[in-house]
């Protein structure tokens, strides 16, 4: 049987617009709502020949894009979300170098085409919620970090008193955030699920777990490789030649490695495995920075593998549970 045919649509996103880019099926611009987005997939759904399956790709934009996301997962259409730095790269090395709406859109689209990658799978209302919240405390907490910071300069003056009192204000609501993080987990049975399971690594803690899920829903398919580069933890080696240069971290999901640090921290002293390859690289005299890099990779494909085992295992009870006729 002949593989069905892609057809892929580069959208370049912005607040007020959505670029199109489908090659011969459709070329245009319409206004980034839910009404002419609806109405805009219907008719690229009517203009695709028997056989063929559309492909709508888009770079993470923020929330610009989520209405655009939304309404593909609502049409059951193929969507994907795309690492822009990716799709920048690729744009310098078929050298388009200049930077425009209709321009971004081709390159996305010649990108996908190139790199077929995989669909981004539809959230649950859950998620989505958990999102916004753990990103919510995240500002609130840097928020608090610089108030704290400069509390040291103004401590004993007026505007000391009203710094601490805009600091337990802030703190108020981090914990409120913290509680509602907590209810929303426990109103999925997959997130609290993986978070009681996560929980027992030695280290982690609910806020990392619930970060973790936010940012990363698909902890638990991952694998080695693929946990550490999406995290931003693997070491990538620089030799030419006679030339060894030093493995370094690039790229990956910023908010992980944060939410990593201090789990790795707690893991490096408590945890018996984790605390034997922390003592081992410090005295074959590796750098603070790179051994702690080391643990947070090890810490992240654990909880990758802990989080496979567990989905496995919900699987295969379900499979097991036979259906009752009603």
């Amino acid at each position: 049987m002949k593989d069905p045919k892609i057809v892929h649509i580069g959208v370049d996103v912005s607040k007020d617009s959505l670029r199109l880019d489908g090659d011969t099926l459709f070329v245009g611009e319409i206004p980034n709502t839910a009404p002419t987005i609806r109405f805009m997939l219907k008719k690229l759904q009517k203009k695709v020949e028997e056989g063929e399956i559309l492909h709508i790709c888009l770079e993470a934009t923020g929330p610009y894009g989520d209405l655009l996301v939304g309404e593909c997962h609502k049409a059951d259409i193929r969507v994907s979300v795309l690492n822009p730095a990716k799709v920048r790269h690729y744009a310098k090395a078929i050298s388009e170098t200049a930077k425009t709406d209709p321009i971004d859109a081709r390159v996305i689209r010649c990108f996908a085409e190139a790199r077929q990658p995989m669909t981004t799978p539809a959230p649950s209302e859950e998620e989505v919620e958990l999102r916004k919240l753990v990103l919510a405390r995240e500002a609130l907490v840097k928020c608090s970090t610089e108030l704290c910071g400069t509390l040291e300069s103004v401590e004993g003056s007026q505007a000391g008193s009203v710094l601490k009192q805009a600091l337990a204000g802030i703190k108020k609501k981090i914990t409120k955030l913290e509680r509602l993080i907590q209810e929303t987990i426990k109103r999925n049975e997959k997130l609290s699920g993986l978070t009681a399971t996560l929980c027992k690594i030695t280290g982690v803690g609910e806020i990392t777990v619930a970060t973790t899920l936010a940012y990363v829903p698909e902890i638990g398919t991952l694998g080695r490789r693929r946990s550490a580069s999406i995290a931003g933890l693997a070491p990538y080696i620089r030799d030419s030649g006679r030339f060894k240069g030093k493995t370094f971290i690039s790229g990956g999901r910023p908010q992980i490695r944060r939410a990593l640090f201090m789990p790795a921290t707690v893991a490096r002293v408590h945890n018996p495995v984790l605390k034997e390859v922390y003592e081992r690289m410090r005295a074959n005299g590796k750098p603070y920075k790179v051994v702690m890099t080391a643990i947070m990779r090890r810490l992240f494909c654990h909880m990758d593998a802990v989080a496979a085992a567990w989905l496995a295992e919900q699987n295969s009870v379900a499979r097991a549970t036979p259906v009752t006729a009603t």
